[in-house]
């Protein structure tokens, strides 16, 4: 009995997975009004775009080989030339109410975010808690004042209650942040190729995120909390 009951969940666990991750070769594709879609798992997910826009506004509903379809997940990421994308990325996007899920956002020329109301996840159900952008020109995050999930302050993407920091926009004008002292974590990527000459941190937070690409250690580290660190060009000091 148990080792039915072990099967059957290890099914159930191979299932979830290939419904709520985000494949590397979707099964087909559509591209509607300039925008790419990819199709697998059962679902309609938005892709990438076909061509340089200044401004983009995603819609939730759209008529897909002459089907209406709810498409309520982002996965923009770079693709070989197998798939038909392009790499076309608008200054300005804004991601209408309906979605719901931001699992990649890889737009190299994007510099304002609009989100709205309804998204409430910003990366793949598969991964951590994190804000999965590839957006070195971003400036600026917008977050609808009714999201129950996230919240933007000043332009930095925060989960709604504070406690995660998202994503700091790597165009950000200012030269200098202090980490608010609600936030309890910064999550991986956060501060990724951002314009900041200096990031003071409260010498009791914890969480910061160690990943070797970076050389980052974790502030529990006695040499982080007295020396500081770098992330970059960023110096992280504690205050």
């Amino acid at each position: 009995m148990k080792k039915l009951f072990l099967a059957i969940l290890f099914l159930f666990s191979l299932t979830f997975v290939a419904k709520a991750c985000f494949p590397e070769f979707p099964r087909k594709i559509a591209k509607v009004d300039g925008v790419c879609y990819a199709y697998d798992a059962g679902r309609w997910y938005v892709a990438g775009f076909e061509q340089e826009q200044d401004s983009i506004v995603l819609k939730s509903e759209v008529f897909i080989d002459g089907k209406k379809e709810t498409v309520e997940d982002i996965y923009i990421r770079k693709y070989n030339n197998a798939h038909d994308f392009s790499s076309a990325s608008p200054r300005v996007l804004v991601i209408s109410k309906g979605f719901k899920t931001i699992a990649m956002l890889d737009l190299p020329k994007l510099e304002k975010l609009y989100i709205s109301k309804t998204v409430d996840r910003t990366h793949d159900v598969c991964t951590s808690m994190y804000a999965c952008f590839y957006t070195p020109n971003l400036k600026t995050i917008i977050v609808d004042k009714q999201n129950k999930e996230l919240k933007s302050e000043n332009g930095i993407l925060f989960t709604k209650d504070g406690a995660y920091l998202l994503k700091y926009p790597a165009k950000k004008a200012e030269k200098e942040y202090l980490i608010p002292n609600n936030v309890k974590s910064i999550c991986y990527g956060a501060f990724e190729n951002c314009n900041l000459k200096t990031v003071y941190y409260p010498n009791q937070k914890k969480g910061i995120e160690s990943y070797e690409q970076f050389r980052v250690y974790d502030t529990s580290d006695k040499a982080a909390e007295s020396m500081g660190f770098d992330i970059g060009k960023t110096k992280f000091i504690v205050k």
